[in-house]
């Protein structure tokens, strides 16, 4: 910059005629490229893709992938049994004269016996007192390895309860595998009598589940179908976040709920979580109705109504009253017990005045919503006790979750035959359940319950 600020003026003028030549060159070479490219385009036009064609993406560039912090491979077990391989000779020169071993490298073989069956055999021998002259026959204490009275080994008993109730295994499919894998034929008559017997040594534990279930603070509750014998019944369940109570029974009706909860606090104590099913209405203690079934509702009376700008209001308000009810954080913790429980019961009554306001209007009203407002106001009083009590849920889900492996069972093997494989059904599954939802292995605690 500096040269042409110096340069004389018949350089720049110099300069300049060069520049107006090379620029015109350019714009000549220029007009003949765009001459070329507008008779290729006349000569072979594009054919446009169908609307139904979707253009390709342009290839997204790769990324190298970030290295992850630690290698998510299976970590080295235990090992119960080593093997160690050692060189004789001098894989080169053949010599034995070899040094002491060290370690080169482990490797790890993960596996599983398959064995036949064992037969053991207890000899119990009787012996002549010289002196008292009588027979002395030893008492052989074998409850730890034989279940009752009969010859079926604890193993064997826990290893076909645990594939009867968690796996969901039919009885010819049980009775296959013990076959298959082990060579040990055994009848379904012989598969039954050993469930049959797991359930009798289970049923003071089964007693004391109930038990515990009446004395819980928070109990969900719920009911499914089942079939005995051909006929209909119904599995009942009662739950909390530990502990599940199944029983089956003929009826649906609301002397089931009776039996187990009363129906004031005659035998529970405790707040009930459940559906709105009519049954449940016999207990009058506190009762928390669930929400996710009210919400689905809603949701399929706005999927028959989308047009309905009066519902899709109502809906919205519905569910910003439940969001702000579930966003309570509760009272200030600092305030004295008493005051935390009067702010909780004032803060319940404040969102049942709101959905009350909301839904009254509609009751008496030919309206979409008014069958819902009148469930709604019908049951106000247990739509938000779980602002009273902080403990409570607002969903009846731990149900919900808890029975379906019942209802899977159902699907799968059809239902029972008499009542006394109903009874042995719901004292199982109660046991297995109970100990899935403490985090416990099945197998090791149905041996457990065996030996004990």
């Amino acid at each position: 910059m500096s040269d042409l600020l110096t340069a004389p003026r018949g350089e720049l003028i110099q300069l300049i005629y060069e520049l107006t030549e090379r620029i015109e060159i350019l714009e000549s070479e220029l007009a003949r490229v765009k001459a070329e490219k507008d008779h290729k385009d006349n000569n072979h036009p594009h054919i446009k893709a169908p609307s139904f064609v979707k253009a390709n993406k342009k290839p997204k560039k790769k990324t190298r992938r970030k290295k992850r912090g630690t290698a998510y491979v299976r970590k080295k077990e235990t090992p119960t049994e080593q093997i160690f391989h050692t060189a004789q000779n001098c894989s080169n020169c053949g010599t034995a004269l070899l040094g002491k071993p060290t370690v080169a490298y482990t490797r790890q073989v993960i596996d599983i016996p398959v064995t036949p069956y064992t037969v053991t055999e207890h000899v119990v021998c009787r012996r002549w007192c010289l002196k008292c002259h009588k027979q002395i026959v030893p008492i052989v204490d074998l409850s730890d390895s034989v279940l009752g009275k009969k010859r079926i080994g604890v193993n064997l008993a826990a290893s076909i309860t645990t594939m009867r109730d968690r796996l969901r295994l039919p009885l010819g499919m049980i009775k296959v595998y013990v076959k298959m894998f082990h060579g040990l034929s055994l009848s379904e008559g012989e598969i039954v009598k050993i469930l049959d017997t797991v359930a009798k040594k289970a049923k003071p534990q089964y007693d004391n589940l109930l038990k515990q279930i009446r004395g819980s603070h928070v109990v969900h509750a719920d009911e499914t179908g089942g079939r005995q014998n051909g006929v209909n019944g119904y599995f009942w369940s009662f739950s909390t976040e530990n502990i599940h109570y199944l029983m089956y029974r003929k009826s649906r009706g609301k002397t089931v709920v009776e039996e187990i909860v009363g129906t004031d606090s005659e035998k529970f104590n405790g707040v009930l979580t459940t559906d709105f099913y009519a049954a449940y209405n016999t207990y009058t203690g506190f009762h928390q109705r669930c929400w996710v079934h009210f919400l689905r509702d809603i949701h399929e009376l706005k999927e028959n109504y989308k047009k309905h700008p009066p519902l899709n209001m109502w809906v919205k308000k519905v569910k910003q009253i439940y969001e702000e009810a579930k966003a309570y954080s509760g009272p200030d913790p600092n305030l004295p017990i008493g005051l935390q429980t009067e702010a909780r019961l004032q803060k319940q009554k404040e969102f049942e005045q709101r959905l009350r306001i909301l839904c009254i209007p509609y009751v008496k009203k030919d309206a979409p919503m008014s069958t819902l407002s009148a469930r709604a106001i019908t049951f106000l009083p247990e739509l938000f006790v779980f602002i009273r009590f902080p403990n409570v849920k607002s969903d009846n889900n731990q149900a919900e979750r808890i029975i379906r492996h019942t209802v899977v069972a159902r699907k799968i093997s059809g239902g029972t035959k008499t009542p006394k494989g109903s009874e042995t059904k719901a004292i199982l599954t109660s046991l297995f359940d109970t100990w899935q939802l403490q985090n416990l292995n099945p197998l090791q605690q149905c041996r457990l319950l065996l030996t004990s």
